[in-house]
């Protein structure tokens, strides 16, 4: 049998992207030429097999018998990211404690804390991987590696923006602030080269060449401060022209919720400031100065100067938070769909790279969007299902289908039980993702009951495992069932009493029925009793079944003749041979089981018992050959003789008394 590992992609939404990105697999076998079959396994898994489209009465001979199991290469699975499904799940479970309390009181604060946790396991996890990256030396591996560290990037990026748009209570709405921090931490792309020129301090650092460059980048960045410091380096720092810009930069208005003033005061400042700034460019004073220009020209909002500047970026969010900074600062969270579609249109093509246009929807306030682009990276859907969940009990995620009915809970109900049923393929990760599914009722239970039921245990400690689980959410059937595949696999391999616990602790009356009936078979064929001590102490859970009950007094029975008690051995010996529970085929061996007690020195089987057993002996004469029938009904005799003697000895000595 072949394996054969592949990417699947899988698409939601809209169906409209480009058929380019569907992945074709050639089957390279010719028993595959006539025609295949396909048959769904467990999970995201296929098997396809040769199938001839012709019926034929006759079987070929000239076909492999090849099956191909095409399965989804799941990228959640790898060593190296697993730390990533484990921790996450634990801030999921916090989150939705959290959104139970937010019933009643407001969350808010607590539902930003848990934001800040996902992004800083997602940050330790791209750190891990830059680790191993460091070391490794196989080519392949190496790729594999960039890969990871790609898609957590750019989860970790769109995650960020969304947590200071949708998730963060910001004072005044003003987002300024925020969103310069989020493209200082995500696109530092200058911050080492300043760092350097800043810490050799030297006069003349013009020369480095990319002096201007970080310079600019300083000023689009908002770091305002560190842009000034770098421009008293120049060589020509105390010049008119420097001191101009330097002037300029020193008295921009920064505006604070908590400054004092209000936004439309602080809008008047702000015109002001930036009036004075094109009227010291209209004059021509840095006409010698082109990078003094350039600033000058990016501070007072130039398009121009921006797009100029495009092609030293990456993307044009790298330029955002510049271009609100010196556009609109006083910007709140839904104004920024105009500031980014400036950006966009910077340089000479438009970026349209997944991360772009996911952030675009972001800023575009377009929710649905965001989550049809997030849905298509190849993360399996860890990233959709948090970011989703998070959303959704922040109450800041509304979805409407084509009749404008809200399924936001459909849809985050949807993913989780798709990531959930994604992780519970895993042979170690199956128990996080029954979490997720518990944690969507009534589906994801029934869900999780289906999937533990065809769950491989190929071990005790798997059974026991998927034991405690089901009990944890209250899947009894599971557990039971789970028992009583086990007491099967035992019970076929010889282990009788692994059988007959399991069946016991499957509280199971059938299995419990089947293991007794397959211990009292072997003991037939072989004189052997399976698991004595556990029969002993079963107790009540021997009532489960009347055969078990049975095996349970048999193994007693035998205690009690090895202890060498044979009236008590006697006692229960004819008592379940009157009871009429014991199997047929067991008939012969209970009889037989008299032989040694009626033989013995002193009667322990009075003579009612005597007779008991001489009546059975009639009414079950199939199971003894007519040698041993003999030899019972003559050890019978002989005891009723004895015990006749016996107790009319002893009814004499009683009337004697009475009479005296």
């Amino acid at each position: 049998m072949n394996n054969l590992n592949m990417d699947l992609v899988l698409f939601r939404g809209n169906g409209r992207e480009p058929a380019s990105n569907v992945k074709t697999f050639i089957l390279p076998d010719k028993c595959f030429e006539k025609g295949v079959g396909c048959a769904w396994r467990n999970g995201n898994k296929f098997a396809i097999y040769p199938r001839s489209q012709t019926p034929s009465k006759t079987a070929s001979t000239d076909v492999d018998n090849k099956i191909l199991n095409i399965r989804q290469d799941v990228l959640l699975f790898t060593s190296i990211l697993r730390k990533l499904v484990n921790e996450s799940n634990g801030t999921y479970l916090l989150l939705q404690k959290a959104a139970e309390t937010a019933k009643t009181t407001d969350n808010q604060v607590e539902f930003l804390k848990l934001s800040r946790q996902y992004r800083s396991i997602i940050r330790v996890c791209i750190e891990n991987l830059q680790e191993a990256l460091s070391r490794v030396q196989d080519g392949v591996e190496k790729n594999n590696l960039l890969s990871y560290i790609t898609i957590l990037y750019s989860i970790e990026c769109i995650w960020h923006l969304c947590e200071i748009l949708y998730i963060d209570n910001i004072p005044g709405d003003i987002v300024l602030p925020y969103l310069l921090e989020w493209v200082r931490f995500h696109f530092p792309c200058h911050e080492q080269t300043a760092s350097h020129l800043l810490e050799a301090c030297e006069r003349g650092s013009e020369d480095h060449q990319d002096y201007w460059i970080t310079v600019i980048g300083m000023v689009v960045q908002g770091r305002v401060d560190v842009a000034r410091a770098l421009m008293k380096l120049h060589s020509a720092a105390e010049t008119n022209e420097f001191k101009l810009v330097d002037n300029s930069l020193r008295s921009m208005p920064v505006y604070s919720v908590y400054g004092g003033i209000s936004t439309g005061e602080f809008t008047i400042t702000w015109k002001h400031w930036q009036a004075e700034c094109r009227s010291k460019l209209s004059s021509g004073v840095l006409s010698n100065e082109p990078k003094l220009e350039l600033i000058m020209r990016l501070i007072t909002g130039d398009f121009g100067a921006f797009s100029s500047i495009r092609g030293d970026y990456t993307s044009w969010y790298d330029l955002l938070g510049g271009w609100v900074m010196y556009t609109a600062p006083w910007a709140r969270r839904h104004e920024l769909a105009s500031a980014s579609a400036a950006c966009a249109e910077l340089g000479d093509a438009l970026s349209n790279s997944r991360l772009d246009r996911a952030i675009r929807a972001l800023l575009d306030g377009d929710l649905y969007q965001v989550i049809h682009e997030i849905q298509q990276m190849s993360d399996n859907g860890w990233f959709v299902t948090h970011l989703t969940d998070i959303l959704y009990h922040c109450g800041k995620l509304r979805i409407l289908d084509k009749h404008q009915t809200d399924v936001t809970n459909r849809l985050r109900d949807s993913l989780i039980l798709d990531y959930g049923s994604l992780l519970m393929e895993h042979k170690s990760l199956w128990t996080v993702g029954l979490s997720y599914l518990a944690s969507c009722p009534p589906e994801g239970l029934r869900r999780a009951e289906l999937i533990l039921e065809r769950m491989p245990l190929k071990t005790e400690a798997k059974v026991m495992r998927v034991m405690a689980e089901a009990k944890k959410y209250g899947l009894v059937d599971v557990g039971v069932s789970a028992c009583v595949c086990q007491c099967a696999v035992q019970g076929g391999v010889g282990r009788l009493g692994a059988g007959v616990a399991w069946a016991v602790r499957a509280r199971s009356g059938a299995a419990a029925g089947r293991a007794a009936h397959a211990a009292l078979r072997r003991y037939v064929r072989a004189r052997r009793l399976p698991a004595e001590d556990l029969l002993l102490a079963a107790g009540p859970a021997l009532l489960l079944h009347d055969t078990l009950l049975f095996l349970g007094k048999y193994c007693d029975f035998h205690r009690l003749y090895k202890d060498r008690e044979f009236k008590k051995a006697a006692q229960l010996l004819v008592s379940l041979i009157t009871s009429k529970i014991a199997p047929d085929y067991f008939w012969e061996t209970l009889l037989l089981d008299t032989l040694p007690l009626l033989e013995s020195d002193e009667p322990v089987f009075s003579s009612s018992d005597t007779y008991e057993i001489m009546l059975c002996l009639e009414l079950k004469p199939a199971g003894l050959d007519s040698e041993k029938a003999d030899l019972l009904r003559l050890a019978l005799a002989r005891n009723l003789a004895r015990t006749v003697l016996s107790e009319g000895g002893e009814n004499k000595q009683t009337e004697d008394g009475k009479t005296t």
